[in-house]
Formats: C-alpha cells, structure tokens, sequence
C-alpha cells in the first residue's frame, strides 16, 4: 500500500512538472509573438504613410525584380526608374558589406521625403547573411537590397523577407563608392543657419553714409 502511495505521488509530481514546462513553453511563445508582431507593425506603420508615392509599388514588385538584374535608381519625387547600370561582382560585394555594418532596426515613423532616391542592388546568385539582427527577422538570404537617400535622413536600407515583408535598418557605411557607381549626385539643402549667418554679414556691413565722418563747421572769415 506504501509503495503504490509512492508511485501516485511521484506520478503526481512528474505530471505537475509536465503542466509546468508547458505553461512556461506557452508564455515563452506568446511573449515572442507579440515581440515579433510588435516589431512588424512598427515597420509597417511606417510603410503605409508611403502610399501617396510609387514606391511601395516599385519594390513590391518582385517578379520584374528577378527579371531585372541591374542596379536601378528610383527618383521618389518623379515616382519612375530614372537610372539603370549593368551590376558587377565588385559592386555587388560593396554593397553586401553594408550589411555588416547594420546597427539597428529603424521603427521611428518618419513622413516619406518629399525628393530623394532609392537604389535597388540586386545580387545574382542571392547572398546568405549571419548578422544577428537579420537572422532574428527570419531574413537567411537576401537577393536584393535598397538604399534609400533623402536629404532629411541618413542613408537607409531596405531589406524584404522571405515573404516580402519590409525591413528598415540604420548602418554605418559610406554609399560614395555605390553614388560614384550608378553617376548619382543627390541635392543637399544649404543648411538654414549658412542661410542666416549669411543675413548677417550682409545687415553688418555698413553703409557709405554710415562711414562718412561730419566735417567740423568752419569760422565765417
């Protein structure tokens, strides 16, 4: 009697422990769904104050991706490719090492840029990647990248799933060499305090009037 009393209680405990790890495998997945879910619609939150432009049209547009092996250059404010160059292995690998300098996840909502550019870079064969923070978005390999240029924001990247879901990152890399490639020069707004200071040192300079010394009266001789 004392044995089997023994048994119900370890068969209790065991089953208790069973209860206990799947309750915590439970917790564990709903708190990394939300996390993901959460990460998700903050980027997509910002993707959808775009859609007063072609470009979510432009990089949905996946299957004339695959078709198009060139480094295109897409204009936000005339909303059309204005620029194609042939891709090389050497461009190819520059901009692949823009991967390896990603820094973070950009989720800050942001209003579209009124004028910039997007360069789409594609790689052919597509390239694995090992950074962290594209492995946790599911991204194992990626075929094509985009850079997005405004004159209000650093450089942006653009990197779609497996499911073609959009990505943004911050990195920390100079686009000069990608710029120099495609012949691109974007416009920079000269910067308001330039504009000012300028003001200034016209409003400082004094005048003719203002510099003529008044001559002392003379005596009546």
């Amino acid at each position: 009697m004392l044995f089997i009393s023994i048994k119900k209680k370890t068969i209790g405990l065991l089953f208790a422990a069973v209860i206990l790890c799947l309750v915590a495998v439970i917790i564990y997945t709903t708190v990394r769904v939300s996390y993901n879910e959460n990460k998700y619609q903050s980027v997509l939150a910002m993707t959808q104050m775009f859609d007063d432009t072609h470009f979510i049209a432009y990089i949905s547009n996946v299957e004339a991706h695959k078709e198009k092996r060139n480094i295109e250059v897409f204009d936000i404010a005339k909303g059309e490719v204005i620029r194609s160059e042939p891709s090389n292995i050497d461009i190819q690998n520059e901009v692949f090492n823009y991967l390896k300098t990603i820094k973070s996840l950009y989720t800050k909502v942001m209003p579209f840029p009124d004028k910039g550019y997007v360069i789409r870079v594609p790689f052919d064969p597509p390239m694995k990647v090992d950074q962290k923070l594209l492995l946790d978005s599911g991204i194992k390999a990626v075929d094509s990248v985009f850079i997005i240029l405004s004159d209000k924001e650093a450089p942006i990247m653009l990197i779609l799933d497996s499911q073609e879901r959009p990505y943004f990152y911050t990195f920390n890399a100079s686009v000069q060499p990608l710029l120099e490639y495609v012949k691109l020069k974007p416009e920079t707004e000269k910067p308001q305090e330039s504009l000012d200071d300028s003001e200034q040192e016209n409003t400082d300079i004094p005048t003719e009037i203002e510099t003529e010394e008044k001559l002392p009266d003379l005596p009546d001789s």
